[in-house]
């Protein structure tokens, strides 16, 4: 340490304080609200991708419902066609859940004999809509349709056998038509 005039130590060059920078008016708390500013920013930006990213998990989800749906309409239309197949004079398909395990996901046809529809003919026409559902059970007891999909088909079914049971045994099925029908 060195002695001053005035009875004061003097400290080294080496262990002065560091001088401070004048504050200037205005500058203070700059620093807090830059702080904020950014974690604001930061804020929107994660909000706006959590948004996105549950928006992309919906379309997701409608889109497998929209599969599924397609499929129990695919499912009640080869169902149809195996009944006609059995018995040329079978009915539609009511309601059907399926698989019966899962009360969510439904069945149904309407059937209309387009080409020789009475008595016993070798061969008949049929026009099948086929309609799958994918349902919700909502707490008060009821169901919403969440998802539905039909299937439009012609079918053509030929029939064989020998008497007594002539024509009575299916040889050929002939898809004519399958088409969507949009909602």
């Amino acid at each position: 340490m060195l002695s001053s005039r005035r009875g004061r130590t003097a400290r080294r060059p080496d262990t002065l304080p560091p001088r401070r920078r004048p504050v200037r008016r205005g500058e203070r708390g700059v620093a807090l609200i830059m702080a904020i500013v950014v974690v604001l920013i930061l804020a929107l930006l994660t909000a706006g991708i959590a948004w996105m990213a549950m928006a992309e998990l919906e379309m997701g989800r409608l889109t497998r419902l929209d599969a599924v749906a397609q499929y129990l309409a695919q499912a009640a239309t080869e169902h149809q066609v195996y009944l006609l197949k059995r018995d040329k004079n079978a009915g539609a398909i009511p309601y059907m859940n399926y698989p019966s395990s899962d009360p969510d996901k439904w069945y149904l046809t309407s059937l209309i004999c387009l080409l020789n529809c009475t008595g016993n003919p070798s061969s008949r026409r049929w026009s099948i809509s086929a309609t799958g559902e994918i349902r919700q059970y909502n707490p008060d007891g009821t169901w919403t349709v969440l998802q539905t999909r039909t299937i439009l088909t012609e079918v053509d079914i030929t029939y064989d056998g020998v008497a007594p049971d002539l024509y009575r045994y299916p040889q050929e099925v002939t898809i004519r038509r399958w088409e969507e029908a949009l909602p």
